[in-house]
C-alpha cells in the first residue's frame, strides 16, 4: 500500500476558493452514533449503533486577505453551507478525493501571534453525506472543450452517486463551461450521465444520480464565448 504525505495533498477546495498552498494541515473525521443500551442487570455498560453517522472537517494556515484566498472564502460564512472537496494522494485522474456539501464552517479563527505569520483556521460540521469518490478532472486548466480518460469501477454499481464541480480560475470574454459526467459498459458507447449548470464564473456545486452507474466513467467539458479557460475539477463517488 502507498504511503503519502502533505506533499501528495493535490487540493483543499471550498466553493471554489483553491486554499492549497495556504493551509498547512487538514483533518476529517467520520463517527457512528452511539446510544447507551445497558439494562438492568447487566454488569458492563452496552453501546448500539444508531445507524446514523457524521463528519466532521478542519484546516489550519495562513492568513490571507487576497479576493480568491481563505479570508474571503470563511469570513462572514459560518452559517453557510458549502461544498468542499480535497484529495490526499495528488491530483491526478483515478486517484482518491473527498466531497463534502452542507458544510457548515462553524468556527473561523484568526491568530496573531508575535514573531510570527498570522494564522487562521477553520473547522466545519457537515450536514449531509461525506462522499469518497475519484477524480475525473484533475485541478487544472483547458482552454478548448475536450473529454477525460476513463475511469474503470471494474463493474457496474446499482447505488447511483455524487458528482461534484469545483471552478477556481475563468478568463476570456463571457466564457462558459458545461462540462458533465458520462459513463459506459464497454468504454466504447457512451451515454450522459450528470450534467453540471453551466458556469460562468468561479462556483462549485453538487450532483446526485440514482439507479445504475456503468462499469467506466469520465468527465467531458464543453467551452464557449471567446477565449474562454476554466481550471477546474471534477470528480464522481458511487452510491
Amino acid at each position: 500500500m502507498a504511503k503519502y504525505g502533505a506533499k501528495d495533498v493535490g487540493f483543499f477546495l471550498v466553493d471554489g476558493y483553491n486554499l492549497t498552498g495556504v493551509s498547512t494541515s487538514l483533518a476529517d473525521s467520520t463517527s457512528a452514533e452511539m446510544e447507551e443500551t445497558t439494562g438492568l442487570g447487566d454488569s458492563w455498560a452496552e453501546q448500539t449503533a444508531t445507524g446514523v453517522r457524521s463528519a466532521e472537517l478542519t484546516a489550519d494556515g495562513f492568513y490571507d486577505d487576497a479576493s480568491d484566498s481563505v479570508n474571503a472564502a470563511l469570513s462572514g460564512n459560518e452559517a453557510t453551507s458549502r461544498v468542499v472537496c480535497y484529495a490526499y494522494e495528488g491530483n491526478t485522474i483515478h486517484k482518491a478525493m473527498v466531497g463534502h456539501t452542507g458544510a457548515f464552517g462553524g468556527t473561523y479563527t484568526r491568530t496573531a501571534t508575535r514573531d510570527e505569520l498570522t494564522k487562521a483556521s477553520a473547522s466545519w460540521t457537515v450536514t449531509g453525506q461525506k462522499d469518497n469518490g475519484q477524480i475525473l478532472h484533475a485541478l487544472g486548466s483547458e482552454s478548448a472543450s475536450g473529454t477525460g480518460a476513463a475511469t474503470n469501477f471494474g463493474a457496474s454499481s446499482s447505488n447511483g452517486g455524487a458528482a461534484y464541480l469545483q471552478v477556481t480560475v475563468k478568463s476570456g470574454t463571457s466564457p462558459t463551461l458545461d462540462a458533465k459526467i458520462r459513463h459506459s459498459a464497454d468504454n466504447s458507447t457512451y451515454a450522459d450521465l450528470i450534467s453540471f449548470t453551466q458556469a460562468t464564473d468561479v462556483t462549485a456545486e453538487r450532483k446526485t444520480v440514482s439507479g445504475t452507474v456503468n462499469t467506466y466513467t469520465l468527465a467531458s467539458w464543453t467551452h464557449g464565448g471567446t477565449s474562454p479557460e476554466f481550471t477546474f475539477m471534477v470528480g464522481f463517488a458511487r452510491g
